[in-house]
This record gives C-alpha cells, sequence and structure tokens, in this order.
C-alpha cells in the first residue's frame, strides 16, 4: 500500500497541496535535468490519519484553541506539549510498513544515511514554504531512526516559532500542512547557496554564488564565513571572488555514528579556495537551466560530493522582478 507515499520522480508541482513546497520542487527539479538526490516523501495527510489513530486531532485542536500569543512563556509550553504528544505517538502499522519499505529500497551498503526534511504548505492558499521554521535532520541511520525523525518532523509544524508566524499571517493552524521528504544523505566535499540574480544590487544579470566546506547547513544558517563569488550570468565569466578564511563547518557526528555538528575548518582548508573555475562554470550553466525551467529568479541550494554536483532545493528570490 503507497497512498501515503510518493516517490520524489513522480511528483509535480501540481501536488503541492499534497507534498508541500519543497517537495513539489524537488520533483520539478528533477523534470528539469537537474541531479537530486533520490527519495520520498509521506503525504501531508499522514499526519492526520496519525493523530486520529492515536485519538489526538481533537486533543491538539483544543489546545491550540487556548494560545495566547500575548504570552510567549505559555506559547512555548503548550506547543512543546504538543511536539510530545506527536513524538509519542504511534504510527499504525500500514503506514510504518509502507515507510519502511521505501527506506529499505532507497538505501544500499554504500548509501545508508538519509535525511529527512519537512516540506510545508497551508490548504487552500498558493503560500508553500516557511524557511527556517520547520525541522531537517542529517545523517539519519536505521529504519527506527528514520520513524524518530518523522515524528519529530511532523511534531515541529507545532514549535513556538511556526505557530507564532501562522498567527502574524493571519493562517489558522488547522490550515498548516506538512510532509516529511527522506533522501539519500548528500556526504559533500563543499556546498551553499547560489542566486540566479544578485540579490543585493538587484542585477539580474548576474549570479551569485556563496560555499563552505561541509554541509550547506553552515552557509544557509549564516554562522561561517564563506567563499563568494559573482559570475556573469551571460558569459559565466567570474567577475568577483573572495575566498575567506573560514573557520567553522557542519559535517557527519562521528562520535555519534549520526547526525551532524559543528567543527573547525583545519588550518589547512582555511583559505584554500572551496570551488574550482570548472565548478563555478557548472554550477552557473545549472542555475541558468534552473532559472529558465521555472521561469523565475531562483535560489537554489547545492552540494559537491566528489565531482557530483546535486542540487537540494530551490525557491523563489523575493523582492526581484523577473
Amino acid at each position: 500500500m503507497t497512498r501515503h507515499i510518493l516517490p520524489l520522480q513522480e511528483i509535480t508541482k501540481d501536488d503541492v497541496q499534497r507534498v508541500g513546497g519543497k517537495a513539489a520542487s524537488l520533483g520539478e527539479l528533477i523534470r528539469a535535468g537537474a541531479r537530486v538526490p533520490p527519495g520520498f516523501c509521506i503525504a501531508a495527510e499522514a499526519l492526520p490519519y496519525v493523530l486520529a489513530a492515536n485519538s489526538l486531532d481533537a486533543a491538539i485542536a483544543g489546545q491550540a484553541a487556548t494560545l495566547n500569543f500575548d504570552d510567549y512563556n505559555a506559547v512555548e509550553n503548550i506547543t512543546a506539549h504538543i511536539r510530545s504528544q506527536i513524538i509519542a505517538a504511534a504510527i499504525p502499522a500500514d503506514l510504518e510498513e509502507d515507510i519502511v519499505q521505501h527506506y529499505r529500497a532507497l538505501v544500499s551498503g554504500d548509501n545508508k544515511f538519509v535525511a529527512v526534511r519537512s516540506s510545508v504548505a497551508v490548504k487552500d492558499t498558493p503560500i508553500s514554504s516557511f524557511p527556517g521554521m520547520m525541522d531537517t535532520y542529517h545523517y539519519v541511520l536505521g529504519q527506527a531512526e528514520v520513524l524518530e525523525k518523522m515524528r519529530e518532523c511532523w511534531a515541529s509544524l507545532w514549535t513556538a516559532r511556526a505557530a507564532f508566524a501562522r498567527h502574524h499571517k493571519n493562517i489558522a493552524h488547522p490550515l498548516g500542512l506538512i510532509a516529511p521528504v527522506v533522501q539519500l544523505m548528500v556526504n559533500s566535499d563543499a556546498a551553499g547557496v547560489l542566486f540566479t540574480a544578485n540579490p543585493v544590487s538587484k542585477a539580474t544579470g548576474e549570479i551569485v554564488i556563496e560555499s563552505n566546506w561541509g554541509l550547506g547547513e553552515s552557509v544557509v544558517s549564516g554562522r561561517s564565513m564563506n567563499d563568494f563569488f559573482v559570475l556573469d550570468k551571460e558569459t559565466l565569466a567570474v567577475k568577483q571572488k573572495k575566498i575567506a578564511r573560514k573557520t567553522l563547518m557542519v559535517v557527519m557526528d562521528d562520535g555519534k555514528g549520526s547526525g551532524r555538528k559543528e567543527e573547525v575548518v583545519p588550518p589547512e582548508r582555511a583559505t584554500r579556495p572551496t570551488l574550482s573555475d570548472a565548478q563555478l562554470a557548472e554550477l552557473g550553466a545549472t542555475g541558468k537551466r534552473i532559472e529558465q525551467y521555472f521561469n523565475f529568479n531562483a535560489d537554489i541550494e547545492w552540494a559537491y560530493q566528489g565531482d557530483l554536483l546535486y542540487i537540494l532545493q530551490t525557491r523563489r528570490i523575493q523582492n526581484i522582478n523577473p
């Protein structure tokens, strides 16, 4: 039975109300010819199914109705309680079996780690992302940990920051949808972001790239010093190159055998460029193809594992005309 699970390659933009913006974007990226880590999405209707099976739907709705956003501590306490109930909920046997079967088909001896990522939407609206609001988990190992992180991913719909975001946007809490995505983990040597228009100057004839060693989490979070490049969009010539003294990167937590950690960049790599000229040209050409396919100026997350470029996510750059 696969009624709650969709392989990424079968997802289109028309599925956004079932799979959220991130998963819909990944499906379209595959259609655009980008190399996307393989995986699957647990559709948004799975969470209500889990809550109903545990008789939690009415209880959580009742708790949500008591939220007073003038009392931050009370919101923290109520949303924490809601999350704890979701994390402790039993996944119905048919759904659990389906998730485990898809997970086993995805991993192999050489590719045993996955990422569990949040994909969101708002029911019956065009809203399909809340950047930075929901949780993502890297280097997840084994089916038990996948199911655990799946629950935590569902529960992140009820972080205090997510509840406040819905409140400030006048979105009723029951309209929030979350659809976890499970993908093979890219153990990146270097990663970062690419903009097919300059987000600062608004110049649409430039491509801007920021990169760091390890996972792109350090770049996206703003916690690292990053290499910075500006390309001419038409020719892909490098117009500007700033190689930072990189101090911090995000890598697998070897001590735990799974999960991620921050660590100091080794001195011999601190001032070494994270990207070669050939990689910059490949990134620029890939960004142009994605921009042309989606027909908007794109904010793209990418990662290099060895010589292979993977595209992890794309969204429209806000406040820039196409």
